[in-house]
Parts: structure tokens; C-alpha cells; sequence
């Protein structure tokens, strides 16, 4: 493959320097002052030579370069085979992938289907637990009202009291007379008395 490679550079370097002397050689060859003659025989020696040029081109890199074209078209020829078969690969991954993706969607749906379920048994079952912790908080708010509504009555009853005695306090000693004075103590003296 080495030497393809290098008979084609050889091949390419040979015809560029031909169309070089081709083009270029008249005028660095020819001299100023010369004759008719001269001009003609500086043509045909340059042809001659590209005769020659060319036929050694021909026949020395005729078949290298026939068998670098014809491994190149069979490389391309394998990359070719090969990249088809790799598209016939993805080919079938897209297939395989397209029947995943219907089967995913018909799973999608069940487990959506599932999850709504599933969501309404929960709230069914929040509601109820809801429900039920609303019964204890009001039966628990109840009984603070009957207990606040208790010390409520038992303090107004004690304040009554407490009003009632102060009343007393304040006109018992004037409704008091000495006489009710004396009956108490000896009341008091009969109560204490041995009998």
C-alpha cells in the first residue's frame, strides 16, 4: 500500500514538473539572438521529450496506479457495504425502539389509570380521616366550653358570694342589735354546755 502511495506522489511530481517546462521552459531556454531554426528545434525536442516522459509515466506507473484506483474503489466499495449495514442496524434499533415506545405508551396509560385510582382511594381515605379528626376536635372543643362554661358559673357563684358576705359585712352590723347580740352568745354558751 506503501509504495501506491508513493508511485502516485512520484506520478504527480513528474507531470507537474513536465507542464512546468512546458509552460515555462521557452523563455528560460531560448536564447536572445538565435536563429529561426532554433526556436523549432527547442519545440520539437520539448515534445520529444514529453513523448518520452509520457510513455515512461505509462509504463512504469500504469499498473500501480490501476491498482491504487482499484483498491480505492474497493475500499470505498467496503466502507460502503459497511455503512449500509450499520444503517439496517439503526434501521432495526429504530424499529425495535418505535414498538418499546407503543408499548410504553399503553404501560403510560394503565399507570396513569393506576395513579388516579390509587389518588382517589387516598382521598377518599384523607376525607374520612378528616372527618373523623373534625368529630374528635369538636367533641374535644364541647367539653372545654362545658369546662370553661363550669369555672364560669363556680366563679360567678364564688364572686356572688363573696359579694353577698361583703354585703353583709357592710349592713349586718347595723341591722344587729344588742339584743340579737346577747341571744348568740347564750346560744353559743347552750351549745357548748356540758349536758
Amino acid at each position: 500500500m506503501k509504495w501506491i502511495k508513493k508511485s502516485a506522489l512520484f506520478f504527480c511530481c513528474m507531470i507537474a514538473g513536465a507542464i512546468g517546462l512546458h509552460l515555462f521552459g521557452p523563455n528560460a531556454l531560448a536564447a536572445e539572438n538565435s536563429n529561426n531554426w532554433r526556436f523549432t528545434f527547442d519545440v520539437v525536442m520539448r515534445w520529444l521529450n514529453f513523448g518520452i516522459l509520457v510513455f515512461i509515466l505509462v509504463k512504469y506507473t500504469k499498473t500501480p496506479i490501476k491498482e491504487f484506483f482499484t483498491g480505492k474503489k474497493e475500499e470505498a466499495a467496503r466502507q460502503i457495504n459497511k455503512i449500509e449495514q450499520e444503517k439496517e442496524k439503526a434501521e432495526g434499533k429504530i424499529q425495535e425502539s418505535l414498538k418499546m415506545l407503543d408499548d410504553s405508551k399503553v404501560r403510560f396509560a394503565k399507570l396513569k389509570q393506576r395513579i388516579v385510582e390509587d389518588g382517589e382511594k387516598k382521598k377518599q381515605k384523607i376525607i374520612e380521616e378528616a372527618q373523623q379528626e373534625s368529630k374528635i376536635l369538636l367533641e374535644s372543643t364541647m367539653k372545654k366550653i362545658d369546662n370553661q362554661f363550669l369555672e364560669a358559673k363556680n366563679a360567678f357563684k364564688s364572686e356572688l358570694a363573696e359579694m353577698a358576705i361583703a354585703l353583709a359585712i357592710e349592713r349586718l352590723p347595723k341591722e344587729i342589735t344588742q339584743k340579737d347580740k346577747q341571744k348568740w352568745v347564750n346560744d353559743f354558751i347552750a351549745s357548748v354546755a356540758p349536758k
